[in-house]
């Protein structure tokens, strides 16, 4: 697939905790990886350090094919998946589910800091701004639009992935919903708690 964006912020090599190494193998995170940074820590792309082997180029834009993985305790090996009964239209469900190598559960991350579906070409990672940040609000599948609520970052030693709109200064950040343990839980904003159903680590494929 022959495309161009940039991928979702992956942090620097050995570094951060939503990182890539150097070689494109898979990110770990430091035992202080959850813990929130100084307020000076940069925005980064997801997947910024993947090998050119991951990489996706269309027009003037840059992207590396990635996996992000949910790190709940409670519930291990879930991926950040669409929901395919809805087919790809907008407003699309975004869930986690069993991590199964399926193109459902894989994204092109942007250096634009957009997140757009392999499996949904033309389809981003969308807040719902119907929500304007607060707990709960809907995180799901858009036509690709270059706002900044389709707009997603991290930060050095840090798990968590902002929204570039609704941050709330680095304090509201992606969730999965923990009423659901299982498949099929949905994604939100959620106020920052430090808790791993904030947590996520992004691989490239």
């Amino acid at each position: 697939m022959h495309v161009k964006k940039t991928m979702l912020g992956v942090l620097a090599a050995g570094t951060v905790a939503l990182t890539l190494t150097a070689g494109g193998g898979i990110a770990t995170a430091k035992d202080n990886a959850h813990r929130q940074d100084g307020p000076a820590a940069p925005r980064q792309t997801i997947g910024s350090e993947a090998r050119a082997a991951h990489r996706a180029v269309k027009s003037n834009a840059v992207g590396t094919y990635v996996v992000i993985h949910s790190l709940y305790s409670r519930t291990s090996g879930q991926c950040l998946d669409v929901d395919i009964n809805a087919h790809g239209v907008n407003g699309n469900k975004v869930q986690v589910w069993a991590c199964n190598g399926s193109a459902q559960q894989r994204w092109i991350a942007w250096n634009d800091y957009s997140v757009e579906s392999v499996k949904y070409p033309g389809m981003c990672l969308d807040a719902d701004t119907n929500g304007q940040g607060a707990n709960g609000t809907k995180v799901q599948l858009w036509r690709c639009n270059a706002s900044t609520q389709q707009k997603w970052y991290t930060r050095a030693n840090d798990l968590a992935i902002y929204n570039w709109r609704f941050n709330n200064n680095n304090n509201t950040v992606l969730d999965r919903d923990n009423n659901v343990p299982g498949n099929g839980a949905k994604v939100q904003l959620w106020a920052k708690n430090y808790q791993s159903q904030q947590w996520w680590r992004v691989t490239a494929q």
